[in-house]
């Protein structure tokens, strides 16, 4: 079921029923030169549309935009911050605990919306609520290794190729070009540094460590829609038995 589609006549009855609310969300960011700014929030948008027929589930509108200040360097990332965020997911998920939700399930698209999406959902369970999140991209990659990647490489390109395959253009698509900011500081990932053999977080603009936007094991030049449906199939399987799940928790 869709919010979106319900009249509130059909929201009445369908919150009496005690539903898990799916609440999909995501950025407006950079994926390389590839991939589609859209990327964070269509593959939790396209997530959510395989579980809509669950029994009892509710999915509410996609959450478009998220905490990306490091990608403001390029053309059309959009970064609504921490606080932005958090306000946002605070006003949905309060709402509709006014209306008798108490479960939620967010599908989140983007690491950097974690501490947001955290607050938020410790508020709900101080409420008598519970809120569980997904990151997708670190799901698959634990079910089955072939599917560790990194922002932009082969695993999100691949899921775009297979979502929306006109929205990914891999003639456009540019080498690494990762920046060691020392000799022995060696790019471990975007913001995020290796030093012998130590990971350290140094916090910098995703340009000055990754010119070309994207960053991974995995050139996107070798993506391929075969591989995005697996990742999203492995996916949409195991949210839908983990929804399963969460409706024997007692709330």
């Amino acid at each position: 079921m869709y919010l979106a589609k319900m009249t509130t006549v059909q929201a009445k009855e369908a919150f009496l029923k005690d539903p898990i609310i799916v609440i999909p969300v995501g950025s407006t960011e950079q994926h390389g030169t590839q991939s589609a700014l859209g990327t964070d929030f269509m593959v939790p948008s396209y997530l959510a549309d395989h579980v809509e027929d669950v029994e009892n589930v509710i999915v509410a509108p996609t959450v478009p935009y998220g905490v990306c200040p490091y990608h403001l360097s390029f053309e059309g990332s959009i970064n609504i911050g921490y606080e932005g965020l958090y306000l946002v997911l605070h006003g949905i998920m309060d709402s509709l605990m006014q209306h008798g939700a108490k479960r939620f399930v967010i599908l989140n698209g983007h690491g950097g919306n974690t501490p947001s999406i955290d607050r938020a959902a410790l508020e709900v369970y101080h409420k008598g609520g519970v809120c569980a999140s997904v990151d997708w991209w670190s799901l698959v990659a634990q079910l089955d290794k072939k599917f560790e990647g990194g922002h932009g490489d082969v695993l999100e390109t691949s899921a775009m190729m297979a979502i929306a395959p006109d929205s990914v253009h891999l003639e456009l698509s540019k080498p690494i070009n990762a920046q060691d900011p020392t000799e022995n500081m060696k790019a471990a990932y975007i913001q995020a540094v290796n030093f012998k053999g130590g990971i350290v977080r140094l916090v910098r603009d995703t340009k000055e460590i990754a010119p070309s936007g994207w960053f991974g094991p995995f050139d996107p030049k070798e993506s391929s829609a075969e591989l995005g449906q697996e990742a999203l199939d492995l996916a949409v399987a195991y949210i839908r038995d983990f929804l399963e799940e969460m409706k024997k928790m007692e709330v």
